[in-house]
């Protein structure tokens, strides 16, 4: 039975934090909104005036139990041999698929996982970056940057990492005109349409679809692998698990990388919670629609408001057999 889902108070968000270089390195800390994930960026060749390049840094991500307890979930180093002046914004995601980090010595907008794994990028600019703003704690977050039509901000829409726009270009009569995205390359309708078929994927979906991803497995379809998305994903990841660089494999790695790329690291999107109440704020409506209707479907019967899902989140368990969430008390 289908029931109205209410989300109140939404708050999943975003808190960024800058390591400048004014005076040298510094450490910063970085939350999603709540609390729930927070990533450590300890620089690894000193702090303070005397640390002015190269840096190295080390990237934490860990989760927070409602208790307070910690959990690493990721770590890895990032190394920049240079002596600039350094200033980085670090954007965590709520949905702990990792965080976005934008750097003055980079023009690209990277996306990486808990492990370094470089999810997305926005690149393909002069320069591009993530305004860092202390009070913001929304998902969306600021995107700035000169492109081939000159100084353009944008908004980015944090866990799936999707430039949304509107876009603001130059100031006329000392106010800023308001486009379509012309500078940055918004999320395309077909990629929304294939997120949808994403988001209501299921494992028996896969089965089925099995004998048909090893054919395209055979023949190197790059563009019929991506297309099919997550059923795609294990035989695809099989296979390229080897570690071995082959030409042959090249289109099958590419696949690979487009469809994590456009799932920005939620491989199991259409039942990852987080995720999926995240995306009830999405601006496109009919993601809106598909993730209620998601929420609907894998919840309790009863009306489960925002709150509701805050107070149970930790008591959920996933029932493989409905594909359902149940709560389930110690």
């Amino acid at each position: 039975m289908l029931f109205s889902l209410t989300l109140i108070g939404m708050a999943c968000g975003a808190i960024s934090a800058d390591g400048q270089c004014c005076g040298g390195a510094y450490d910063s800390v970085a939350h999603s909104h709540g609390g729930r994930f927070r990533v450590e960026a300890t620089s690894l060749t000193g702090t303070g005036h005397s640390s002015h390049g190269p840096y190295k840094f080390r990237f934490r991500t860990l989760r927070t139990d409602p208790n307070g307890k910690t959990e690493l979930v990721g770590v890895f180093d990032r190394f920049w041999d240079n002596d600039h002046h350094f200033s980085m914004t670090v954007c965590v995601s709520p949905t702990g698929n990792g965080f976005a980090l934008s750097t003055s010595l980079e023009k690209s907008i990277l996306f990486f996982s808990p492990d370094g794994t470089v999810l997305a990028e926005i690149g393909g600019y002069t320069s591009a970056a993530i305004k860092h703003c202390k009070t913001n704690d929304s998902i969306v977050r600021t995107v700035y940057g000169r492109t081939q039509h000159g100084f353009r901000h944008t908004e980015l829409w944090l866990p799936l990492f999707h430039i949304t726009g509107p876009e603001t270009g130059s100031a006329v009569n000392g106010r800023p005109v308001i486009t379509e995205n012309i500078g940055f390359k918004t999320v395309q309708p077909e990629e929304i349409r294939w997120l949808q078929r994403m988001l209501t994927w299921r494992p028996s979906l896969g089965q089925r679809e099995a004998g048909r991803v090893q054919k395209l497995i055979d023949e190197a379809d790059e563009m019929g692998l991506v297309e099919i998305g997550l059923s795609a994903l294990p035989q695809l990841d099989a296979k390229l698990d080897t570690g071995l660089v082959k030409e042959e494999l090249l289109p099958l790695r590419r696949a690979q990388q487009e469809i994590v790329r456009r799932l920005c690291g939620h491989r199991d999107a259409w039942r990852n919670l987080d995720l999926l109440i995240a995306l009830c704020e999405h601006p496109d409506q009919s993601l809106q629609e598909c993730a209620q209707n998601q929420l609907q479907v894998m919840l309790p019967e009863g009306e489960p408001t925002f709150e509701w899902i805050r107070q149970n989140r930790d008591q959920l368990k996933w029932d493989t057999e409905l594909n359902v969430y149940r709560p389930v008390r110690k």
